[in-house]
């Protein structure tokens, strides 16, 4: 089987690296030294600067692109694809992507919407790593249209990157609990970094807490602007209910009300352990 990779960088990089050796890996980006780097280093087998050959030569495609792009790629190149290819894309939102691209979808291939919850703050295919995806999450929306064998071949291919938890949600579904557990990490990150005062010399006083909760904040910021208002309703819902359990701790300290400020702590501290035992599991 031929895997075919649009988009050379950070994700494509590293789904190439691991499934390489196992398939051949054709990979197709406009960046020419992109191309260059990954044969250089062997990452990929093949390399083309031509979508029509590219497709040509490929049975499953990873498209590794920002969504906006991955839209305008799909209007472009559809009528490329080959017959009976099977098209995983990687993005951080589903339900607005899914309506976009529902025009350039036919009977000829399958389309599958899916979005490795791995990465990292570098960005580029010399910053692709292998280790990202071990023990990560994985998340499948199917689609109707889609067919079995494809869903299949799609977890078997996520398992052989190292991902251990396969999750099955609607693209709504996914887009409301990513709002939590992603972007509004990263808008708390980018938040916390912004909120220092600069009195000090902060670097000389951080620790694992600080270093930590920040390491996000040097963010891809083209990527996840536009990821941040793809998913801009449910990313709003989980900032004001943030907002409300930050106010708690705020009215603990301004009323110095010691008992309820460790009800909360143990609250929080009780809901992160069950977390804990679900990632064990």
């Amino acid at each position: 089987m031929n895997i075919g990779i649009v988009g050379l960088g950070l994700m494509g990089g590293s789904i190439a690296k691991s499934l390489l050796g196992r398939y051949l890996i054709h990979a197709y980006d406009k960046d020419a030294s992109a191309i260059e780097y990954a044969l250089k280093h062997q990452i990929i087998d093949y390399g083309y600067s031509d979508a029509e050959k590219f497709f040509a030569s490929t049975d499953v495609i990873y498209l590794c692109l920002y969504p906006r792009s991955l839209v305008e790629f799909m209007k472009d190149y559809a009528k490329y694809i080959k017959k009976e290819s099977v098209l995983i894309e990687i993005s951080g939102v589903k339900t607005e992507l899914v309506k976009s691209i529902q025009p350039y979808l036919d009977d000829r291939f399958d389309f599958i919407f899916t979005h490795p919850v791995a990465g990292r703050e570098k960005v580029g295919v010399a910053s692709s790593k292998v280790s990202i995806f071990v023990n990560a999450n994985y998340v499948i929306c199917p689609l109707d249209i889609n067919e079995t064998k494809n869903l299949d071949l799609t977890e078997k291919l996520a398992r052989l990157m190292g991902f251990s938890t396969i999750s099955y949600l609607s693209p709504e579904k996914h887009d409301e609990i990513i709002a939590y557990t992603s972007q509004l990490t990263h808008v708390l990150s980018l938040a916390l970094v912004q909120s220092d005062t600069q009195s000090y010399d902060t670097g000389k006083f951080i620790g694992d807490s600080y270093r930590d909760l920040t390491r996000i904040a040097m963010i891809n910021a083209p990527l996840w602007a536009e990821l941040f208002l793809e998913n801009r309703d449910n990313l709003l819902k989980k900032i004001e209910s943030f907002k409300s359990a930050l106010a708690d701790y705020e009215t603990c300290l301004k009323n110095q009300d010691e008992k309820a400020l460790i009800e909360l702590m143990h609250t929080a501290k009780k809901i992160r352990l069950s977390l804990e035992k679900e990632e064990q599991q």
